[in-house]
């Protein structure tokens, strides 16, 4: 690994800047993101609920989620990297739930929380739960009612916002005015409520859930390879997105100058190895002359931009590698569910409802579970199905639902939804499109994991 000086690493002014390609920056141009903001109202993990089930197995490496994401942003000069994350998380959420490319207003996001929320008033800083307070209680807007500023309001056309300090200035300053007409008059779009997440349970979430986790935390500059960091940097390791674990001369350093960062989790390696280095740069050798290493890493989504932090790394520019003991002691997770999205109007012609009740007892930890049948008439070709199942359950990521017709089976559901109780929720099936209708229909569930039982009340089909 090569290390070189602090003056020759790219230019980045706080944990919550951007890489210096997206945006001109300077030191006094982006404040730091502060960590009080970051990990306010986060409860502990013992606090929290663990969500792993005691004979749950993940996999070595998990990365299915990457294909699912918005592409990587720049949140530029500003200290705004919790709005970002939070925006990638919801842009997710509304991939996975079938909307296509949805872009959000990151800079709508920042006006809400500090005037809607009525939160971070006093500074540029937020936090995961304030930000999805402001988007289930109130909703943001598409990016392109109103688009994001990569540069903070400053002088000489707003004298205020560099005059005093930051806590001192007016709240537009920190959100670089209000927004436009057209942007209070737009859609604007919700999630569920948000909740904490236990950080020993991101790899249930990401597997069971597969939507992605926000996670705030303490920002240890060498640990980064950060521009700022008093001690010494990697450059390959910045270009490779590696986080690691901090030394104690790290955090005491880092906290001279505290900060916050927020990222999304969307996977893992369980077998990634990267060398531990102490407060000189240098590799840290075990008794036998040889590097010791560090083992474990989430894959993450970050917000500086491609052009520099993790230009090498395989799953595309702007993601790293963030070590998994450093979010077990030094982070806090949060997370949502997927938001409703209606299913298509049937049109002009409408369409047919058929349904079953057969309330079946789901048998525990059986493959080839129950299944109930319901037989359709002839009529006009399949074009959209909305399949609509009531399943009352005690941990829903233990569930497998399918549907089939016409010797093909479409799998519905696939051991999601991690502790939520009960599955009550409508699918729309666009895959059977152009067949006769006409025949069985069978809905088959099973439940894969040993000690929770439920029950399929009914379900029903919109043809």
């Amino acid at each position: 690994m090569r290390f070189r000086s602090l003056l020759s690493l790219p230019l980045l002014a706080a944990a919550c800047a951007a890489d210096p390609t997206d945006a001109v920056i300077t030191d006094d141009e982006a404040p730091l993101g502060t960590y009080e903001g970051v990990v306010a109202g986060a409860p502990p993990n013992h606090m929290l609920p663990d969500d792993n089930k005691a004979d749950a197995v993940y996999p070595v490496k998990f990365t299915e989620l990457v294909a699912g994401q918005s592409p990587v942003k720049s949140q530029g000069s500003r200290g705004v990297c919790s709005i970002f994350a939070t925006a990638g998380l919801m842009e997710a959420l509304y991939i996975k739930a079938g909307a296509e490319s949805p872009d959000f207003s990151e800079q709508f996001l920042q006006w809400s929380v500090k005037n809607e929320v009525g939160a971070f008033r006093d500074t540029s800083g937020s936090n995961a739960g304030e930000n999805l307070e402001a988007i289930s209680e109130y909703g943001i807007v598409a990016e392109s009612d109103w688009a994001y500023e990569p540069l903070p309001w400053a002088a000489p056309a707003h004298p205020e916002c560099s005059e005093g300090e930051e806590k001192d200035r007016p709240v537009e300053c920190h959100t670089n005015g209000d927004p436009p007409q057209t942007a209070m008059d737009a859609a604007r779009h919700t999630l569920p409520r948000g909740r904490w997440l236990n950080t020993n349970s991101i790899k249930a979430h990401l597997t069971t859930k597969k939507t992605p986790v926000q996670v705030g935390m303490d920002f240890f500059y060498q640990s980064w390879n950060h521009r700022r960091s008093t001690l010494p940097v990697n450059a390959d390791s910045w270009k490779q997105g590696y986080v690691l674990f901090p030394n104690d001369d790290d955090v005491e350093a880092s906290h001279k100058q505290r900060a916050g960062h927020s990222i999304i989790i969307v996977g893992w390696d369980d077998d990634l190895e990267v060398p531990i280095v102490d407060k000189d740069g240098k590799q840290v050798l075990g008794a036998d002359g040889k590097p010791k290493t560090e083992k474990g890493f989430y894959l993450f989504k970050n917000s500086w931009g491609t052009a520099g932090f993790g230009i090498d790394n395989p799953h595309g520019p702007g993601y790293g590698w963030l070590s998994m003991k450093y979010i077990n002691y030094y982070g806090s997770a949060y997370v949502s569910d997927l938001p409703r999205i209606a299913p298509p109007n049937p049109g002009p012609g409408g369409g047919d409802h058929f349904s079953a009740a057969p309330q079946l007892s789901i048998p525990d930890r059986t493959p080839q579970g129950i299944s109930s049948t319901i037989t359709v008439p002839a009529g006009a070709a399949v074009a959209t199905v909305a399949v609509t199942v009531d399943i009352s359950h005690t941990y829903v990521g233990d569930l497998t639902v399918e549907l089939s017709h016409g010797g093909r089976t479409i799998t519905l559901h696939a051991r999601e939804g991690g502790p939520d109780d009960d599955l009550k929720k409508t699918f729309t099936v666009t895959e059977l499109a152009g067949q006769e209708r006409a025949g069985d229909w069978t809905l088959r569930v099973a439940d894969g994991v040993a000690d929770d039982v439920g029950t399929l009340n009914g379900w029903s089909l919109d043809l």
